[in-house]
């Protein structure tokens, strides 16, 4: 802009130099123009110094934005280690409402006759989350990056779906729907599962480690067995089940 600025003015000035005079006296005139520096008029001094207003202020700018992205990086970098800091006491309840999950579902196996429980056999009232643990949860995604939010994410959905199939067993056995056995130990795997996601995030949430876990494996789920009372890991092929389901060692 500056080049174009400078280019216009002597133009301007030759134009009309020639468009007056005589080509010798403009020859002449402007010869003498140039040496004395009048060729800088208002235009071209007015225009230089829009230019030099425009770049301090879109520095300005620039300048503001990056402090204000600065700001919200602290911002959420703190929010990401508060809600890891409380991580551990939700990650603790999880652990133990499977566990209670689990021992009411384990009663009910017991009532099974012929792989199935039996139409007067009573549904009870499976346990609640601790309040607060799944807004806990949610903290932590909100603020955690990609890599990190999708173990934490998985864990928010099994434990979704497990309430789903419990409240579904609790609410159609009294209309007669068969439970199998079967049945209730899918729901025990379901358990599990909830117990070893939340178990191997443990290291991460105490700051023991810096690596989030990335996927769920067989070992992570086997002590959940003996969390839940089944000391024998060949017990109705729990164990069996569970290395078929979670693959990796």
């Amino acid at each position: 802009m500056p080049i174009g600025l400078l280019v216009f003015a002597i133009g301007r000035e030759v134009w009309w130099a020639f468009s007056a005079q005589p080509w010798g006296v403009v020859v002449s005139r402007s010869v003498t123009a140039v040496g004395s520096l009048r060729w800088i008029d208002t235009t071209l001094v007015t225009g230089l110094a829009a230019v030099g207003a425009a770049f301090v202020s879109i520095k300005a700018v620039r300048d503001q934005i990056r402090q204000a992205e600065q700001i919200e990086a602290d911002r959420n970098r703190a929010r990401h280690d508060a809600a890891r800091a409380v991580l551990p006491l939700a990650l603790s309840g999880i652990c133990q409402y499977a566990i209670a999950c689990s021992a009411e579902l384990r009663t009910l196996m017991n009532q099974c006759r012929d792989n199935r429980l039996p139409s007067n056999a009573a549904i009870p009232t499976f346990p609640d989350l601790p309040p607060g643990a799944i807004e806990s949860l949610k903290e932590f995604i909100e603020y955690s990056s990609e890599q990190d939010r999708k173990f934490v994410a998985a864990l928010v959905s099994k434990i979704q779906v497990q309430m789903a199939r419990l409240q579904g067993m609790r609410s159609d056995h009294p209309r007669g729907t068969m439970v199998l056995r079967a049945n209730i130990e899918d729901h025990i795997l379901d358990a599990a599962e909830i117990y070893g996601r939340a178990s191997a995030l443990f290291n991460f949430a105490r700051g023991d480690s810096d690596e989030m876990p990335t996927q769920l494996n067989a070992v992570d789920v086997y002590p959940a067995l003996s969390a839940f009372g089944i000391w024998d890991m060949s017990r109705e092929g729990l164990a069996e089940r569970i290395s078929r389901r979670f693959p990796g060692s």
